[in-house]
């Protein structure tokens, strides 16, 4: 090992002191000041393959001059104990001397030839592959979802045309919110209980003489309702709480909606967003 080469490797410290500082703020700080040392003293092999004799000194001298600067021209405290510096240089000149050892000093060239990485190649691809499908799986089950939720607002509107044009005459209080949390009620209660089952429960209501759900709006009664009539019962009972009340809007809105639990709730305020979006474009 000729004097030219101690002196290039010492030089060759600073390009990675550069390294390990820049990293030395980053995740993973201990992990990185073992394992950079011997990805570099790879490189360095790699491109200048005239010096890679003992080229683990790189990390030798490093090390040294680091600590030499820290404590001796800075004047400053090294960032890490005493204690923990001599591990991690202890393992980074370990790490180092192993791949020199039996990955650089073994080898005529660092540099694998196509033979060698052919393998590495196929891992590449497989790796490519699966991140691909995993990737495509993603993006659909993002589209499926997107489009499920663009039919539930299509779902909304419609069902909401239908019931304006139904019962216009009777949803019309002074008061627009109102009105559309009105509809936006009625939508939920007629997918929560379609008209079939309305049907078989006021039968049902009729011949036990109980207490039943009657009406799109399901209001619990001991006498049958339609559905008109339900739909009158709610928008008194929204149109005297609202008198009653000093609430702002959107506490207003689920004070009306008291009787309800939380999940029903954020679905009739969800349908109501959807019919106050349609009605404001």
């Amino acid at each position: 090992m000729t004097l030219s080469t101690i002196i290039i490797q010492v030089l060759l410290t600073i390009p990675l002191t550069i390294l390990l500082n820049y990293f030395s703020n980053k995740e993973n700080r201990r992990l990185n000041q073992i394992l950079i040392p011997s990805i570099y003293i790879i490189l360095i092999s790699a491109l200048l393959p005239s010096i890679k004799e003992n080229i683990f000194l790189i990390v030798i001298f490093e090390i040294f001059i680091r600590n030499f600067y820290v404590t001796n021209i800075t004047n400053r405290q090294v960032e890490t104990s005493v204690l923990t510096f001599i591990i991690e240089s202890i393992l980074s000149i370990a790490l180092s001397l192993f791949t020199y050892n039996y990955f650089i000093d073994q080898v005529s060239t660092v540099i694998p030839n196509p033979e060698e990485i052919k393998g590495f190649i196929w891992f590449l691809i497989i790796l490519y592959i699966a991140n691909l499908y995993k990737v495509n799986s993603q993006n659909k089950v993002i589209k499926e979802k997107t489009q499920s939720i663009k039919r539930k607002k299509e779902k909304t509107i419609m069902q909401y045309a239908k019931f304006k044009n139904m019962y216009s005459q009777i949803v019309n209080s002074s008061e627009d919110m109102i009105n559309n949390l009105t509809y936006a009620t009625m939508i939920y209660e007629d997918y929560k209980t379609p008209k079939f089952y309305r049907n078989i429960n006021s039968y049902i209501g009729a011949v036990t003489k109980k207490e039943t759900k009657y009406g799109i709006m399901q209001i619990p009664s001991y006498t049958r309702l339609s559905d008109e009539e339900s739909i009158k019962m709610v928008i008194e009972n929204f149109e005297n709480k609202k008198k009653e009340s000093k609430l702002k809007d959107n506490e207003l809105l689920r004070e009306l909606l008291n009787n309800y639990s939380e999940d029903s709730k954020k679905d009739i305020l969800s349908i109501y967003n959807e019919i106050l979006e349609f009605t404001q474009k």
